[in-house]
């Protein structure tokens, strides 16, 4: 036995799938709602669908990035990708979904600055928080909230499985649009209000035990969203790879072999891009050439690749 499989083996990984598990998987919020896959408008008449289709009247992409474990990277990669996508042309807005509010301080947006969660309790609407991002995205952060207030929202979200697919279609978004969600790590209700109106979802792991490990816990986590009629593109990135470290590779090996056909996207780590993002910085204004400036460029590519085929 190689020392991959003696590692999938002693964290109990293997290529079978706990497709029955669901019910288990799903205990931290309850049985949370699926929306019909259908966010942003009802499906057209066979009229209308044989009609041109301008770019401006389609939906926008939405693409949320989400992980059951915390400290991969998840916000930083978030905020690159709004300016990797930006600087290849497509119109963005990046959305916070994480109540630690990390998009604010990568943006360096001021943290008086009103958020989704506050906005949303008060049932106002979100236009008016939007905040300027890098190279002319957008960003609508989550804002400033108290522990009462974010479980005042997570219960009142857990039984408004719409909530998000009416916002953003508030926001009166098009084809010329891409929208970057980032959410908080594990099993909770933003979890599952950005998967419901993905069309592509980025799961970020690193390359290291504990993000294998979670891999049979998404498996059932993304198993209702991935049954709608129009299901999300799945992608697994693994985040801040270092090639220097031969477990690291070891364990990127583990990846393959536990996703099968599913072959992992690789940023490679770049302490630019973190320091940058510390001080509120766009982390793709280095004119010098990186292998992750090149890794997000290629994923900003993907994305837009995918967007061309909604």
């Amino acid at each position: 036995m190689g020392f991959t499989d003696g590692l999938l083996v002693l964290l109990g990984q293997d290529v079978s799938r706990d497709a029955k598990g669901l019910n288990a998987r799903l205990h931290f919020f309850g049985n949370i709602p699926v929306d019909d896959g259908t966010p942003f408008s009802p499906t057209p008449s066979a009229h209308a669908r044989s009609q041109p289709v301008d770019k401006a009247a389609r939906r926008p992409c939405v693409v949320a990035l989400v992980s059951v474990n915390g400290g991969v990277g998840r916000s930083t990669l978030a905020t690159a990708l709004s300016s990797g996508l930006q600087r290849l042309g497509e119109t963005v807005i990046a959305v916070d979904l994480d109540p630690q509010n990390a998009l604010q301080m990568h943006f360096g947006i001021s943290p008086s600055s009103p958020g989704i969660g506050l906005t949303s309790l008060r049932n106002a609407r979100w236009e008016t928080i939007q905040q300027p991002g890098f190279v002319g995205s957008r960003v609508i952060t989550f804002g400033d909230t108290d522990m009462r207030q974010q479980d005042d929202l997570q219960r009142w979200l857990k039984h408004e499985p719409d909530w998000l697919a009416q916002r953003l279609s508030a926001l009166a978004l098009n084809g010329r649009h891409t929208v970057i969600i980032d959410t908080p790590a594990g099993n909770n209700v933003y979890f599952h209000q950005a998967v419901s109106v993905a069309d592509v979802v980025l799961v970020i792991a690193q390359a290291d035990a504990a993000s294998l490990g979670t891999l049979d816990q998404l498996d059932g986590l993304l198993a209702p969203h991935l049954e709608r009629e129009r299901a999300p593109r799945v992608h697994f990135v693994i985040n801040q790879l270092d090639e220097d470290n031969a477990f690291s590779l070891d364990m990127v090996e583990s990846f393959r072999q536990r996703l099968g056909t599913k072959e992992p996207l690789e940023v490679h780590r770049d302490m630019a891009i973190s320091e940058a993002l510390a001080f509120g910085a766009d982390p793709l204004d280095s004119q010098a050439l990186t292998m992750a400036g090149d890794d997000i460029n290629e994923l900003c590519r993907l994305l837009i690749a995918r967007k061309n085929h909604l």
